[in-house]
């Protein structure tokens, strides 16, 4: 083995040991099946939910306030913005946001949603999500496009 691939190695065992000893005992980095798939609906609940905002702030954009349709337009986003509240950072998840993005997080509400089952979080998730897909509903409705 000559040089560079020892120091290579050695770097390498260095990064893993200090992975492995920066983990506590007292936690299990298991994740159940349940928790796998609420954070799963939620990181997809965040995605198109940004996409609606875009298509919604659009339609806004080429509305005008006379038009008819623009007041259903105010309550969608109303509503948007009631359940964007609803959508919480999960329990032993790492906070991603993106670039641009607000960094606001309701600690009250992640705290008590470290209380809940992983059944109940998915449970949680699942109402959540059901949410968001009647609004994208009601929105494309108003388009005269199918939900």
């Amino acid at each position: 083995m000559n040089m560079k691939s020892t120091k290579t190695l050695l770097i390498l065992v260095a990064i893993i040991s200090l992975v492995f000893s920066s983990c506590s005992s007292e936690h299990s980095h298991d994740v159940s099946s349940e928790k796998s798939e609420a954070i799963s609906i939620h990181d997809q609940c965040k995605m198109d939910a940004k996409e609606f905002h875009k298509k919604l702030a659009n339609q806004f954009a080429n509305t005008p306030q006379s038009d008819s349709t623009f007041m259903y337009l105010v309550e969608l986003d109303a509503r948007y913005v009631i359940w964007k509240k609803s959508l919480v950072k999960l329990p032993g998840t790492e906070c991603n946001h993106t670039s641009g993005e607000d960094h606001v997080h309701d600690h009250a509400a992640e705290s008590a949603l470290e209380k809940l089952s992983d059944e109940e979080l998915l449970d949680l998730q699942k109402a959540i999500r059901s949410e968001l897909d009647q609004i994208i509903c009601d929105f494309n409705t108003l388009l005269g496009e199918a939900c």
